[in-house]
């Protein structure tokens, strides 16, 4: 009987549509000199292309790195600001480098991540 509502269970319930691509977005605005991005790049056995590439069952991945990206500037800014405001596909986010603690001091900021679009003012990683 209870193999049945297992059975049951798992054929009522409708798998979702695999995913065909999905975007890797690396923040590099931490405390970090980007070592992580630079030694990534750098691997050879295997590569990082050798891996993204070599797996067949994974979605297409797009890589969104400031280090590596086509993309500069605003348009660079705009996937990111796109992935937070949840108006992109599904995305992985990969922070690399340290968070500052801003809250020990009255104002400023370590560290940023290009501006508000709204403001104009650095948006600070924190």
């Amino acid at each position: 009987m209870r193999n049945r509502l297992i059975e049951n269970d798992v054929s009522s319930q409708q798998r979702p549509e695999p995913i065909a691509s999905i975007d890797v977005l690396f923040f590099t605005a931490g405390l970090s000199c980007d070592a992580d991005t630079i030694s990534m790049t750098a691997a050879s056995q295997p590569s990082f292309e050798d891996l993204v590439l070599a797996i067949p069952w994974i979605p297409k991945v797009r890589l969104i790195n400031p280090f590596l990206s086509y993309e500069n500037g605003d348009e660079l800014l705009a996937l990111y600001h796109r992935a937070a405001e949840g108006k992109s596909g599904p995305f992985i986010f990969v922070m690399e480098g340290s968070v500052p603690d801003e809250s020990n001091k009255q104002s400023g900021y370590w560290a940023a991540f290009g501006n508000d679009p709204a403001t104009g003012q650095p948006i600070p990683t924190r």
